[in-house]
């Protein structure tokens, strides 16, 4: 707005103020006179340019932006903490809230229940997506002394934790909900609810999935995976709870859903099935040509890398309840990107040549890349 306030710009009009037979030239009375105040005045244009940008939603930052959410009644999401699986062994079982440590991250033990049954899981003390990388079977080194306990161990990762919501992820719902207003129970105003939930990095929403009156939800964490059954059940119980055990015919199946009686978000006589997607196992396979020096593990690990972040894009930024597909033309252009790499032939996805198309419900997860390079 302000572009063309620079110093430069404001002295060049000072100086062009000055009387003629005044010297104006650079180290004169009235050069050196006039140059601090043009400098403060530049500043001031740079500031005012800057508390403009932060005005508005599409150019805010930080607690600015969500000055700007609050103003639209949408929140930013917070950090949450990764949960896994416990087993463990011995004569006495470890007490709630104990700590336990692993990959240099610290757990506490806690219970939940789950259709009658109580469930131990470790919670991480660390907020955020730097906790979720624990394999299945790390063993849980207890911080205290718990006599009898003979061995502890991490299971699987059932809620991933998650990153304070980035801005553009915060932006992006502040302005669905300007853009395509969520109201009277309309798609947007399901996703919108679903959204609120941390965890629930983004949801797909279909309509009458099993006949009137029903609609599901698709549940995808922020790491463009699957939701963890606690976000699900969250996200569930926040738009339309399953207190009456009702079930609808859903692909030959009984599909349980909410019960429909307004005690969630969802308007009166809307049943509610939420999920989270379904995987769909990708393996990509390509023959290298690598640079010299450059081994077959380096082009592994950064194709992995690369196939990880494309598919994780595909999740998170879909066109609005389409399908997704993951082409092979996008998978060729980060091959090409991938530092070492010469050139590559005989590129699969899963055996074959064509693009995978994924459904509303499915997102797709890197299960192995394979690397053929000469020796």
């Amino acid at each position: 707005m302000f572009e063309d306030r620079t110093y430069e710009n404001i002295m060049a009009e000072c100086l062009e103020t000055a009387p003629p037979d005044v010297d104006i030239r650079q180290g004169g009375i009235f050069f050196d006179a006039v140059a601090s105040a043009c400098f403060k005045i530049a500043e001031y244009y740079q500031d005012l340019s800057t508390m403009f940008d932060l005005t508005f939603i599409s150019t805010a930052v930080g607690e600015y932006l969500d000055d700007g959410g609050s103003q639209h009644a949408v929140t930013r999401n917070p950090a949450t903490a990764a949960k896994y699986a416990f087993s463990w062994t011995g004569e006495v079982e470890p007490t709630l809230g104990d700590r336990f440590f692993a990959n240099n991250l610290y757990f506490l033990l806690r219970e939940r229940t789950l259709d009658g049954e109580r469930i131990l899981y470790l919670e991480a003390e660390s907020l955020g997506m730097q906790s979720n990388s624990i394999a299945v079977g790390t063993p849980a080194i207890p911080m205290g002394i718990t006599r009898g306990l003979q061995s502890a161990t991490f299971g699987k990762l059932i809620e991933a934790g998650a990153d304070i919501e980035s801005d553009g992820d915060y932006r992006r719902r502040i302005m669905a909900r300007i853009a395509a207003p969520s109201e009277n129970g309309n798609k947007q105003h399901y996703r919108t609810w679903a959204e609120e939930i941390p965890g629930c990095t983004r949801a797909r929403v279909i309509p009458l999935f099993a006949g009137p009156n029903t609609v599901m939800v698709v549940c995808i964490g922020p790491d463009g995976l699957p939701a963890g059954q606690p976000v699900v059940e969250r996200v569930q119980e926040h738009i339309d709870p399953m207190t009456l055990g009702i079930t609808v015919e859903y692909l030959g199946e009984d599909f349980p859903v909410g019960d429909g009686r307004g005690g969630g978000r969802a308007n009166i006589g809307a049943h509610l099935g939420t999920i989270a997607a379904e995987r769909v196992y990708v393996t990509l396979s390509f023959n290298a040509e690598l640079s010299s020096g450059v081994s077959v593990e380096h082009i592994r690990s950064e194709a992995e890398a690369g196939l990880v972040a494309l598919l994780k894009d595909l999740s998170l930024n879909p066109l609005d309840n389409q399908t997704s597909v993951i082409r092979i033309s996008s998978i060729s252009q980060m091959l090409y990107s991938l530092s070492g790499l010469i050139d590559y032939t005989s590129l699969t996805l899963n055996g074959g040549t064509a693009n995978i198309e994924l459904s509303v419900k499915q997102v797709g997860v890197v299960q192995e890349v394979i690397v053929n390079a000469p020796v």
